[in-house]
């Protein structure tokens, strides 16, 4: 290569460079702000984009001259030095080093003031992993208030980023509200000293609506155009939720009447009027934009559509429902015709999908099917517009479940109901008794609730099929079981709850599961086939254990139509060990069942008090009036336990051993002081059968030597 080519090549590196400067200042000059207008100048290409789109530094929030400095020191490596950083944080908290910890967070700030990632996921770290480090209840609310003060810092270096107020909110709302300290924390955020300086000198408000505050701030940034990072739906939920969760609180901290009723109203005013007839997107392009509380409206301009087809040929619509229900089997027809409310929960997953298959009937398909050709055609045009419309309503349908939509709706309409209230008001007012120990007065006031919560039942009839206000009133009841056991007792016969306590038992898988195998057993005891009736009722009762774990307030009799299905397996599970020649296995799931309801009869109670008196005049002394005395209490109770043998007659073949073992032990006793008397038993002794059969039942499994069971 000469040296004039060289040369050239040289000047030909020079003018590339020279032009991708010019392209380079082009590009990234800096604006350069001036009060002389002549003077400034708005930099580069990119400069005017970020300008135009509101992403200078200035635009998104502060500037700080230090994080500038820092910024400019790395050389254009902050990427780099940010994710080193990282490290050294999740490194730092593992050691449990929370100055180091700290520093590393305020550095990762300063090189990246408008990375958002790094403000979200640290303020989280802060608040929900490093705060529950600290053993100190007080340590750890200080550590959340610590990462709601650095997702403050991030806002304001990015003022109109609307999730960093959402995080601010859900911390504010979530954290303190929901944590397993929530009443140390929420004691400590409503402390009239403010020690912690939350409140900045106003008086304190609660943590639930400071949330509310910090949501409708992020709201009001996404109204005047600022970008949603999430999905609008779950986003604009969180502002009603927690005026629900606000007005929920409240009542379990003792705040009833007036303010709870209107806490309610706020609630469903802002999640129904707010929320629901707010324009939020659907997901869906034929109905882009959607208002969650317009699907009752939508539906009913479909029913009416509907009757307008209908009109057009009367009767064919039933005619083809007819034909369709002519192809169901047995099961889906059953199914289908059981009204919905009285349906099993398999009952129901066939009846769904008979109405999207075998018995699924557009309006399209009825319009072509009327015979008249003028009147086919108008019903056609009908049937276009119903569908629409039922796209749109089923695209609403489809949000509103993500949110709860309609039951957190009910929730509030009801809840903000005198009755309501004053039910609330009894639970609270009963568990502060049970606390006091004042379970005779937490009892009373439990079933007042109870009766209470039937009112607002039978105000509300739709309540009673609704399976959250079920499963929440169960829980109500499993969780009030505490008070019955300290007084040893069961619910009372006319508890108001029972067919809140039905439907919850009805929903339950295991219920559906134990039916269907009773079913078969039943029919096998009709073939004789008692080895396979035996296998399915076992199998039943294993499945009764996981309904009694669910649904515990069973076992002291919540429900008596439950119990006595209960009952009822009993006695023809009795029925095929009788034809077997076998007794009860040792370990029967339902045995505590059985065993409550014989120990609360009157029967069963007499019959104790009668052994106690008898025993206690015998330890006292043997003198004839006192052997006499015993002697009457005895042969009192012998009756009443002939009278709980011929109402459960399975005891015979050992179905529940405790109560077994005290009608023997009646029977030994009295055996004793006839011996003590030199008499013999009675020929006509009531218990003559009972310990003839059952004494060697439990002789011979004392002895390792009864016949196998399966068990259950």
């Amino acid at each position: 290569m000469t040296w004039r080519q060289v040369f050239l090549r040289k000047i030909g590196y020079l003018a590339g460079i020279a032009v991708l400067l010019g392209l380079l200042a082009w590009l990234g000059t800096p604006p350069a702000p001036s009060l002389d207008r002549e003077k400034s100048s708005p930099g580069g290409l990119l400069a005017q984009v970020r300008e135009k789109a509101g992403l200078t530094p200035s635009q998104l929030g502060e500037l700080d001259p230090g994080g500038e400095a820092v910024q400019l020191a790395t050389l254009g490596m902050r990427g780099v030095a940010v994710h080193i950083l990282w490290t050294k944080a999740e490194d730092y908290k593992k050691k449990k080093d929370w100055t180091n910890l700290s520093a590393s967070l305020e550095q990762m700030a300063k090189l990246e003031p408008h990375f958002i990632t790094v403000w979200r996921h640290q303020g989280w770290n802060l608040s929900y992993n490093v705060s529950v480090e600290f053993d100190d209840y007080r340590e750890r609310f200080r550590w959340i208030l610590r990462g709601i003060e650095f997702l403050k810092t991030g806002i304001r270096y990015n003022q109109r980023e609307p999730l960093l107020y959402g995080d601010v909110a859900w911390v504010y709302a979530q954290k303190i509200g929901r944590a397993d300290e929530v009443k140390l924390f929420r004691r400590l955020f409503m402390d009239p000293n403010d020690p912690y300086e939350i409140h900045g000198g106003r008086p304190p408000r609660d943590n639930w609506l400071v949330g509310k505050d910090w949501y409708a701030e992020a709201e009001k940034l996404v109204d005047e155009g600022a970008i949603l990072r999430t999905t609008p739906l779950i986003f604009f939920s969180h502002r009603p939720m927690c005026q629900m969760n606000y007005a929920d609180a409240i009542e379990k901290e003792g705040t009833f009447g007036d303010a709870a009723i209107q806490a309610w109203q706020t609630a469903l005013r802002e999640f129904r009027d707010e929320f629901g007839r707010r324009e939020l997107p659907s997901g869906y392009d034929f109905a882009p934009l959607i208002r969650l509380e317009e699907e009752e409206r939508i539906r009913a301009e479909i029913e009416e559509l509907s009757r307008q087809i209908d009109a057009l040929q009367p009767g064919l619509r039933e005619e083809m429902l007819a034909e369709r229900r002519a192809d169901l089997t047995p099961e889906e027809l059953e199914a289908v015709m059981t009204p919905a409310e009285q349906r099993t929960p398999l009952q129901r997953q066939i009846a769904a999908a008979m109405q999207l298959t075998k018995l699924r009937m557009t309006h399209e398909q009825v319009a072509r099917r009327i015979r008249d050709p003028e009147k086919r055609k108008q019903a056609l045009e009908l049937a276009g517009k119903a569908v629409a419309l039922e796209r749109t309503a089923d695209a609403i349908a489809h949000n509103r479940n993500i949110v709860n939509y309609v039951y957190w709706r009910r929730h509030a309409e009801v809840e903000q109901t005198p009755d309501a209230v004053a039910a609330r008001e009894l639970m609270y007012r009963s568990e502060e008794a049970y606390l006091r120990n004042d379970h005779i007065t937490a009892q009373e006031l439990f079933y007042e609730a109870a009766r209470k919560w039937q009112t607002v039942l039978e105000d509300n009839p739709d309540l009673q099929y609704d399976d959250f206000v079920v499963n929440d009133l169960a829980e109500f009841i499993n969780r009030y079981m505490k008070i019955l056991d300290q007084l040893d007792t069961v619910f009372p016969p006319d508890f108001a709850l029972q067919s809140v306590v039905r439907r919850y038992v009805r929903n339950l898988a295991a219920h559906e599961t134990l039916t269907r195998l009773v079913e078969r057993a039943e029919q096998a005891v009709k073939e004789r086939d008692y080895a396979a009736a035996r296998r399915d009722l076992e199998e039943a009762f294993r499945e009764w254990s996981n309904v009694l774990d669910r649904a515990a307030s069973l076992k002291l009799l919540s429900d008596r139509e439950t119990v006595q299905e209960i009952m009822d397996m009993t006695a023809l599970y009795d029925q095929v060990l009788q034809a077997l020649n076998d007794t009860f296995p040792g370990q029967m799931a339902v045995a505590d069942v059985i065993r409550i309801q014989i120990a609360q009869s009157p029967q069963m109670k007499r019959i104790k008090q009668d052994m106690a008196q008898a025993n206690y005049l015998l330890l006292q002394s043997t003198a004839p009036a006192q052997l006499r005395a015993a002697r009457k209490l005895f042969e009192d109770a012998l009756p009443l336990a002939v009278e709980i043998l011929r109402q459960y007659p399975h005891l015979m073949r050992l179905s529940e051993r405790k109560t077994v073992q005290e009608l023997l032990e009646l029977h030994e006793n009295y055996r004793r002081l006839l011996a003590t008397l030199n008499e013999p038993l009675p020929d006509d002794y009531p218990l003559r059968d009972f310990a003839e059969k059952v004494v060697p039942l439990l002789q011979r499994e004392s002895a390792g030597t009864a016949s196998p069971t399966g068990g259950s």
